[in-house]
């Protein structure tokens, strides 16, 4: 077994806790505060850039149809812009399936009022004529999605009594 002198026990024991001093420093200095950046409106690529180039990663939560956002870029973020994180931390956000609207229930409506209504909500009808022993002709039987949100100037099948097959 090696013997070591009292003054060398002294000095390795000062160098070894200097050492322990030293990385507990630096281990605390690794993570550092970072302030979040605002991202809606940019695309996916633009917004995941100036993410990580503020030392955080992004998280895509979702898509929506969004009221103002083109498709492809984030419409929310759940992690508020202007926030304080620990770098590496992950901001949740939100991106666009486009600029939608909801679909009207246009059943039961004169062709007319209907189509006009499908057009005012900012989508595209369609008109398809059927038979129909349970509906008058000129009033719409049915529209697609009734009720549903679609990206603006979808189009929208409007199906339309032609009234009972003779």
């Amino acid at each position: 077994m090696l013997k070591l002198s009292q003054p060398f026990k002294s000095v390795l024991s000062l160098v070894l806790a200097a050492l322990c001093i030293f990385s507990v420093l630096a281990l605390a200095g690794c993570s550092k505060e970072v302030t979040v950046p605002d991202v809606v409106g940019l695309t996916q690529e633009e917004a995941e850039a100036t993410i990580t180039d503020a030392g955080l990663v992004m998280k895509v939560l979702r898509e929506r149809y969004s009221k103002t956002n083109p498709k492809g870029t984030v419409d929310k973020m759940k992690t508020e812009a202007g926030e304080v994180l620990e770098s590496g931390s992950e901001v949740e956000v939100i991106l666009s399936q486009g600029i939608g609207t909801m679909v009207p229930n246009v059943a039961g409506m004169p062709l007319s009022e209907g189509q006009n209504m499908v057009k005012v909500m900012g989508l595209n009808p369609i008109i398809v004529e059927e038979f129909s022993d349970d509906v008058e002709e000129g009033v719409i039987i049915g529209n697609e999605n009734p009720n549903t949100q679609v990206e603006r100037g979808s189009d929208c099948t409007i199906t339309v009594s032609k009234g009972p097959e003779s």
